[in-house]
């Protein structure tokens, strides 16, 4: 989930929403009964909407382990939205309450890269392991020349305490260039740039990768967000042999797509994937369009486990839709109830501390519904979050996971 996209989101009405079943406490009270404690944070009342299906799928994911042990499991979520909106101010509150309460022993979250900043010195400090399903901003866990702020100084005890599924935002580049070199035979790529120095980042990875599989970038063009006449770019990218553009914008970037010539494919990020107005802005050409997107639809998983876990939310929650990062917050809450199960043992069957638990998410190797899971020392997935869109008769449609895991070299 792109950061720069979050924060340009207005602010409207609030959206109430309410737990459909289950028996933990409702949201943003205080905390439930039970032995051991995973909380969460998420803007559950925000004009986003998509939140409330993570909050059920942790709560679904709970309620599957009822107990650690000889301990009961409860679920606690926190509403980090204020005025519709994710706020970083209520995120601290919030982690403080968990860190107040001796029993929290992980949470999920953040949802948003913003309010995370703010949070993990907090958690840090506290050794809460937290467990972002959507984090995708590149300084959580990287640096670069772009941050305001290092990782480090994120976590001032020194050791790290914050993981996620998704990748960084460059990552995406990684993993188109791998795709299409792989399964479309791409090598020569035009680029279309209207994120600015954001763009900069998917961009260098993208040309890397292509490099590595014999390809090359023949030539980038930086453009106003404003922009609607590429014709001059598509001329030039054309005499350079391009085969596809690649194209780092929001929706309104495929009005590209309509002044491309037929047999060129156009490429993009989470900016136009799932994006019907990026269809209608291609206009009649959308049909050679591929896209990437950080997370993963397991609704066309044909894995057994993928499968019951899908069918079992419906069960608990048949009024629901499934939504973006549903099932990696399902996983974030698999891992955390995996990594404390472990400590136990580890623990003599007693119920261990929050470094303990920590530790033991630091070294996991977990088998989920959307991936199996270990993490670097920055915290960032091995194997993460990622799959492939194409238009598909006017419409987006899934095609695949691909692979998004890093080179040796990066």
């Amino acid at each position: 989930m792109r950061q720069s996209v979050l924060a340009l989101v207005a602010m409207q009405v609030l959206i109430c929403t309410a737990c459909q079943s289950g028996s933990a406490t409702p949201v943003g009270s205080a905390s439930p009964a039970g032995d051991i404690i995973i909380a969460s944070d998420l803007p559950i009342s925000s004009i986003y909407g998509d939140a409330t299906e993570l909050e059920r799928a942790i709560r679904l994911a709970v309620a599957q382990h009822p107990a650690i042990g000889r301990f009961k499991l409860a679920y606690w979520s926190l509403n980090d939205a204020v005025a519709a909106n994710a706020s970083p101010e209520k995120g601290v509150q919030n982690v403080s309450q968990m860190i107040d309460d001796p029993r929290v022993l992980g949470m999920v979250g953040s949802y948003t890269s913003y309010v995370a900043v703010d949070e993990i010195p907090i958690a840090n400090q506290g050794y809460l392991a937290m467990i972002s399903p959507s984090n995708t901003g590149v300084c959580l866990t990287l640096s670069g020349p772009n941050c305001n702020y290092s990782p480090d100084s994120l976590r001032p005890n020194g050791q790290n305490n914050y993981f996620r599924l998704p990748p960084p935002d460059p990552v995406q580049g990684t993993a188109m260039a791998r795709y299409i070199a792989e399964n479309r035979a791409l090598k020569k790529v035009a680029v279309i740039n209207e994120w600015g120095s954001d763009g900069d980042d998917i961009i260098g990875p993208f040309a890397a990768e292509l490099n590595r599989h014999g390809g090359s970038v023949v030539l980038r063009r930086d453009f106003d967000s404003s922009s609607v006449d590429f014709t001059s770019f598509l001329a030039d990218a054309h005499i350079k042999g391009a085969q596809a553009i690649y194209a780092l914008g929001g929706p309104e970037v495929c009005a590209a797509r309509a002044q491309m010539t037929d047999d060129a494919m156009f490429l993009g990020t989470d900016g136009i994937s799932t994006q019907p107005d990026c269809i209608t802005q291609a206009v009649r050409r959308g049909e050679s369009m591929l896209a990437t997107k950080p997370d993963v639809d397991i609704t066309y998983s044909t894995d057994s486990a993928a499968i019951k876990a899908v069918n079992s939310f419906h069960k608990a929650y048949p009024h629901s839709e499934i939504t973006d990062y549903t099932f990696a917050a399902y996983d974030c809450a698999q891992i955390l109830i995996a990594a404390i199960q472990r400590a136990v043992e580890l623990n003599g069957g007693g119920i261990p501390n929050r470094r303990q638990v920590l530790d033991q998410v630091a070294q996991i190797h977990y088998t989920g519904v959307t991936g199996t899971y270990s993490f670097d020392k920055y915290g960032d997935a091995v194997s993460p979050l990622m799959s492939i869109y194409q238009v598909v008769n006017g419409r987006w449609k899934y095609l695949s996971k691909i692979d998004a895991t890093a080179t040796e070299s990066s």
